[in-house]
Formats: C-alpha cells, sequence, structure tokens
C-alpha cells in the first residue's frame, strides 16, 4: 500500500479534520457502488478514497454557516 503524505492531503483539504471527513464521506460513497466501477476495483474503500483526494479528483463545497446559526447550536 503506497504510504500518503499529509502534505499532499492538506493541498486539496482546508486541514486534517476536513481531510478525514472527506476521506470518510468519499469512501462511503465508493463502498455503495460495484467494484468494477471504482477507478481500481481491488483497492479498499479508504485507501482510494484518500489516493482520489490527493489527486485533487474529489470536488467539494463547504456551506458557510451564519453566526445565528452558530450561536443556535451553541445553545443546544
Amino acid at each position: 500500500m503506497e504510504q500518503l503524505e499529509k502534505r499532499k492531503l492538506l493541498k486539496h483539504a482546508k486541514n486534517e479534520y476536513l481531510g478525514a471527513m472527506l476521506a470518510a464521506k468519499v469512501a462511503r460513497r465508493l463502498h455503495s457502488m460495484e467494484p468494477v466501477d471504482r477507478e481500481d476495483p481491488k483497492a479498499k474503500v479508504t485507501s482510494l478514497a484518500l489516493k482520489l483526494i490527493t489527486q485533487g479528483k474529489v470536488d467539494y463545497e463547504i456551506e458557510e454557516v451564519e453566526e445565528e446559526e452558530e450561536e443556535e447550536a451553541a445553545e443546544e
């Protein structure tokens, strides 16, 4: 298995936490696919997800939270 370099992941994710969350989401999506439909059918889904992210093949968008919503969430 190829060793992941953190700096490569951080080129495509703002921080380690976001990288981990993105990898989990992509891995879940890959897991729901038939193996023959994946880029590498024999690769483990988590490894493949990280590989796709570090290659810049995964697009994502972060939804900004309004200040009022943050305050309401903190109160709950």
